[in-house]
């Protein structure tokens, strides 16, 4: 049985990137719909393409175990949300704003201030956590460094765009000798 915290768009997501073209009408299906169709039509496959790179699954084993566990991915609830975010802002705030002045910022200690950052370092799939995370890790005053943990999906995503801007940087290159440059 699939697991009930894939989201309908995490099913849908999975029937296009394998190509179950069999599966008809999956868009208009519930979510308690599809999840049937799709697990009687995965039970049924004998061989799937392996996916490395979003999926991390090599055979049709793999998926079983992928739908039949939890979503990798992170979802929150909107109090925790707002939870994460407020102990994000006031990361940044101390870090960009106060310039690691902690006086100047909302926190009184700097217990204070690493306990807030182990806390939202298990969410970061978000940007303003890596954000936040990234610049505290910066200060000197604070020894211990805290890294985000993120899913593997994440992290090859931000190993792709990292890649993407490597290649992309701009190299000078520089010619001699005489150039005519004409304008029309």
């Amino acid at each position: 049985m699939i697991h009930p915290s894939h989201s309908k768009k995490d099913l849908v997501e999975i029937i296009e990137y394998f190509e179950f073209n069999e599966i008809e009408d999956f868009r208009d299906l519930s979510k308690s719909s599809l999840q049937k169709e799709l697990w009687e039509y995965v039970k049924g496959l004998k061989y799937i393409n392996p996916d490395m790179e979003t999926f991390f699954v090599e055979d049709v084993g793999g998926l079983i175990r992928y739908l039949s566990a939890r979503s990798p991915k992170q979802l929150l609830t909107q109090h925790l949300l707002e939870k994460v975010s407020l102990m994000s802002k006031n990361i940044i705030f101390y870090c960009r704003e106060c310039s690691y002045c902690l006086p100047a910022s909302n926190y009184d200690c700097v217990d204070e201030l690493i306990e807030n950052a182990i806390e939202i370092s298990q969410y970061g799939d978000l940007p303003m956590v890596r954000r936040a995370l990234r610049l505290l890790n910066m200060d000197e005053k604070i020894e211990v460094s805290i890294e985000p943990i993120m899913t593997k999906r994440i992290m090859k995503r931000i190993k792709r765009i990292d890649d993407m801007k490597r290649m992309n940087v701009g190299r000078l290159k520089i010619t001699s000798g005489k150039h005519i440059v004409s304008f029309d």
